[in-house]
C-alpha cells in the first residue's frame, strides 16, 4: 500500500500515464487493492473494450483480452477440482471491472456450461460465440450443447459426434452468424436444407452428402435461404457441371472475390439467383481440395 499511495495521489493524467507502462495483470492487482484504486482502473479500462473467454476444460481458464490490443490481456486459471462459486466469483471480478464487448464459451467439460450461461445472462453478458469439443466419452451431450448454443451468434463445433448422432426431428432450424462443423459426417440433407440453411455463413469439413444432397441444398438456397457464404469440403471429388445445367445457372470463368480477380476454368463457377429477393452467389469448386464454396460478396 505504501507504493500505492503517490500513485493514487497523481493527477488524473499522471496517473493514467503510469497505468499505461503496466501490464494487465499489474493493473488488475492494484484494483483489488482499494476502492479507490478500483475506481480509477475501472476509470482507465474504461475506454477499452475486452473479450471475456471462458474455457471449461481443465484447467479451467478465463482470460480477458482488449479488443484493440490483443497483446493487452489477463490469464488465470484454477487447476484444483471444478467449484463453480469460485468460477462465478472470478466471473464477477472480471465483469464488474472490464468493459466486456464480447464473450466466448469454450466447453470441454459440459456439466458446467447451463450453469455457466445462466450466470452470463444474470451479468447482462451477451455470449458471442460456443465453441464446443467434447471428449469421445461425452458424447450424449451435444444434443444439449447445441441447442445451448442457440442463445451464441455463433457456434463452432470441433470434435466429432459421430456418424449415428442425430438431432431430434422436433428440433427448430438454426439462424446462427457462423456454424462451424469441423466434423460434419453426421449432417444429413435433411440438416443442410431445413436447419442450417438460414445461417449466415456455413463452414463444414469432411461431409458426406450425395450429389442429389447438394442439388436440393442449392435449390433451397434458390428458393430462400440466409447464407451468404457456404464452404463445403467434401471427402470426394463430384462432377456439378450437370447439377447447375439443371438448376439453368449461369457458367462464369472471371469473378472479382475480396478485392482479387479469379480466371476459372470451364464449368468449375456458376451463378444462381434467389427466386425473391433477387441476391446472386457464386458457386465455385476447387477440384484440388474438393471444397464448394458459395458466396454473395462477389462482383462480375
Amino acid at each position: 500500500m505504501a507504493t500505492l499511495l503517490p500513485l493514487l495521489r497523481l493527477p488524473w493524467l499522471a496517473m493514467k500515464a503510469v497505468f499505461d507502462t503496466m501490464d494487465l495483470l499489474e493493473i488488475f492487482k492494484i484494483s483489488h487493492t482499494s476502492r479507490r484504486a478500483h475506481r480509477f482502473i475501472k476509470m482507465f479500462l474504461s475506454r477499452r473494450n475486452f473479450i471475456l473467454t471462458a474455457k471449461f476444460a481443465c484447467p479451467f481458464i478465463l482470460e480477458a483480452r482488449c479488443r484493440e490490443h490483443r497483446n493487452y490481456g489477463i490469464c488465470m486459471k484454477l487447476l484444483s477440482e471444478y467449484n463453480f462459486g469460485i468460477i462465478t466469483k472470478e466471473i464477477s471480478i472480471y465483469a464488474a471491472l472490464f468493459k466486456i464487448c464480447k464473450v466466448l464459451l469454450v466447453v470441454e467439460k459440459p456439466t458446467l456450461a447451463p450453469r455457466a450461461v445462466k450466470l452470463f445472462q444474470s451479468l447482462n453478458l451477451n455470449i458471442d460465440s460456443i465453441v464446443v469439443n467434447l471428449h469421445k466419452r461425452a458424447n450424449e451431450y451435444y444434443q444439449e450443447m447445441i441447442e445451448l448454443s442457440r442463445v451464441a451468434k455463433n457456434l463452432e463445433i470441433l470434435s466429432d459426434p459421430t456418424k449415428k448422432f442425430r438431432l431430434p426431428v422436433s428440433a427448430k432450424p438454426f439462424q446462427f452468424d457462423t456454424l462451424k462443423l469441423v466434423r460434419a459426417e453426421w449432417v444429413t440433407r435433411y440438416y443442410l436444407t431445413n436447419l442450417f440453411i438460414n445461417c449466415k455463413e456455413l463452414y463444414m469439413e469432411n461431409c458426406q452428402l450425395s450429389y442429389s444432397d447438394y442439388l436440393m441444398f442449392f435449390k433451397q438456397w434458390i428458393k430462400e435461404s440466409r447464407v451468404e457464404v457456404a464452404k463445403i469440403h467434401m471427402k470426394e471429388e463430384r462432377n456439378f457441371s450437370p447439377m447447375f445445367k439443371q438448376l439453368k445457372a449461369t457458367p462464369l470463368n472471371k469473378i472479382k472475390h475480396y478485392g482479387k480477380r479469379l480466371d476459372i476454368p470451364n464449368g468449375r463457377c456458376y451463378m444462381i439467383q434467389q427466386e425473391t429477393t433477387g441476391i446472386r452467389a457464386a458457386v465455385l469448386y476447387t477440384e484440388s481440395n474438393n471444397l464448394v464454396n458459395l458466396t454473395t460478396d462477389f462482383e462480375l
